[in-house]
């Protein structure tokens, strides 16, 4: 080797020195300026520069860290937030926001060491601590991994009733119903008078099929608190799927000044979900003409009227909530009936007027028309659309999930496989991984073996997550082990009342032999989602039409 060559080989093996100061600073202002311009992706990468620079004050780092993550960057936001640790290691903030960046990722362990070093290093009291956390995580879009984060970096002892009733209330969103009891039975115990943890302790014990238990929660919650928890028992009753009972409580309510247009609407609701079309549209009228939540009336009015299929007077309504400003649910809405009449170019444009230029806005509108496209039978187009949002957000992960469910839906069952496969390996400790991947498995009937145990170990972790009983119902239906599906998915539909789910539960039924209960759980689905295609190719398999 010549002397000329082994320099030139040192110089290629030397590490890059980090940026100076000096053009720190430029790339701050060049990320500023591109910020303010709409050019996320450029800001993002000019702050992860920045942030690089030996002399970068710790706010410098954490104002890059924040861009990336408000621009949907994770794969920068993840570089950012490693050296923000390595700078600040005493820094309670750095440690709050590495850990939000974890948790947004999917990689729970780590989101869970991170907020622990905050609460250890902040020397906030527990009740803070646990605020400050919450607030951090609120937009994680990970409820399980949020809720366990929170859970290992607080002490539960040292907590105060409300700050208990919020934990156990993130635990009851992540399905964990066993924490969520405990933590309300101890808020309660902290404090005899906390309407607001009987509440929490009612939700879970209708949850966990003790309806009796749940009733007295309930009624304790609106003893305690008569007008804030005046809609507690009727929620209950809901719950429980008691459902003429709770009628009967909101109608009683209507009599009341102050809750009455409340009971108005709940009952307009629960005739909506109950597939009662004609009371619910006299209710939603109702409420249109007399100014009550106008915006919500037509929405719902919007929504019946696609279920009596007057797609055109659908469509009329969800535009008057688009004009209106009500934003990206009135859009999609109007899209998927634009989807449904066949005007692609047109329900594309609906969505891409929310504001493509805005990174939340730009990852919901890729991933609502790659559902979109999958729902009309043209998953092979809704990839190209995935690619391009990815190229985009690199490493998003919802965006990297749903292209995995694409692929899957396209027929290529090997890539999606090999997909789901590439994410679990990033997000391991993640059920919700598990379960995709472990239903995946088992829906073609690969490796049922270790389908059961993902979902098994999903289970262990959340173990009252209606989607994964329902997994766990259906790989256990697919190892032909019908009768024991049955709890499982009995389980997930009360919980739920998921239409998918119903037609999984109808079918185990049927191939048993007990085809009047599966007739009767697919006709309360069908009242319930009329529109659901899965549901209507399911009992057409079992039951089809009869001849004209």
């Amino acid at each position: 080797m010549t002397a000329a060559a082994a320099v030139l080989l040192a110089a290629c093996a030397t590490p890059p020195e980090a940026p100076s100061a000096i053009d720190a600073g430029a790339a701050t202002l060049v990320a500023e300026t591109a910020l303010a311009r709409g050019d996320c992706r450029t800001a993002s990468d000019e702050y992860a520069q920045a942030a690089r620079a030996r002399a970068a004050p710790v706010a410098t780092i954490e104002r890059a860290l924040t861009v990336a993550l408000d621009c949907q960057q994770f794969e920068v936001a993840g570089r950012i937030a490693a050296v923000l640790r390595e700078r600040a290691p005493s820094d309670a903030a750095a440690a709050r926001l590495a850990g939000v960046v974890a948790l947004r990722e999917g990689r729970n362990a780590d989101g869970a060491e991170a907020f622990r070093d905050a609460a250890r290093l902040s020397g906030d009291a527990p009740e803070k601590v646990l605020a400050d956390l919450i607030e951090a995580s609120a937009d994680a879009g990970n409820d399980y991994g949020t809720y366990r984060a929170l859970r290992a970096a607080v002490d539960t002892q040292a907590l105060d009733a409300a700050s208990l009733v919020r934990l156990g209330t993130l635990a009851f969103g992540s399905y964990v119903y066993r924490d969520a009891r405990a933590l309300a039975e101890a808020a309660i115990a902290r404090d005899p008078a906390s309407a607001d943890a009987q509440r929490l302790l009612a939700q879970v014990l209708a949850g966990s099929d003790d309806a009796d238990g749940a009733l007295r929660a309930a009624g304790a919650a609106r003893r305690i608190d008569p007008k804030g928890q005046v809609f507690t028992v009727a929620e209950t009753l809901i719950q429980l799927d008691r459902i003429e009972e709770a009628r009967r409580e909101l109608e009683q309510l209507l009599q009341d000044d102050d809750a009455g247009p409340q009971a108005e609407r709940r009952l307009a609701l629960l005739a909506f979900r109950e597939g009662d079309i004609a009371e619910a549209a006299g209710r939603f009228s109702t409420r249109l003409r007399t100014g009550d939540d106008p915006a919500e009336a037509l929405y719902y009015l919007g929504a019946l009227a696609e279920r009596h299929g007057d797609k055109q007077a659908a469509l009329g309504m969800y535009k008057r909530l688009v004009d209106a400003g009500v934003g990206m649910i009135a859009r999609q809405r109007a899209a998927a009936v634009l989807m449904q009449l066949g005007k692609r170019d047109d329900a594309f444009a609906m969505l891409d007027a929310e504001g493509a230029d805005k990174p939340q806005a730009a990852v919901e509108i890729a991933i609502t028309k790659a559902a979109l496209l999958r729902d009309a039978d043209a998953a092979p187009d809704a990839l190209p659309v995935l690619d391009a949002a990815l190229a985009r957000f690199p490493g998003h992960p919802d965006l990297a999930y749903q292209r995995a469910l694409t692929l899957d839906s396209a027929g290529r069952k090997s890539e999606a496989v090999a997909a789901f496969e590439a994410l679990y390996r990033t997000r391991h400790g993640d059920p919700v991984l598990m379960n995709a991947l472990g239903y995946t498995l088992a829906d073609h009937g690969k490796d049922l073996a270790r389908a059961h145990r993902l979902i098994d170990d999903a289970l262990a972790l959340t173990p009252d997550n209606p989607a994964i009983l329902d997994s766990q119902g259906w790989v256990r239906f697919r190892r032909g082990e019908g009768e024991q599906a049955l709890v499982p998915l009995a389980r997930a539909y009360r919980l739920s009342r998921d239409t998918e789910i119903a037609a999984h539960w109808g079918e185990v039924l049927w191939s048993l032999g007990r085809e009047g209960e599966a007739r009767a759980v697919w006709a309360r689905a069908v009242a319930r989602d009329p529109g659901s295609r899965l549901l209507r190719a399911t009992i057409t398999r079992f039951i089809p039409a009869s001849p004209q």
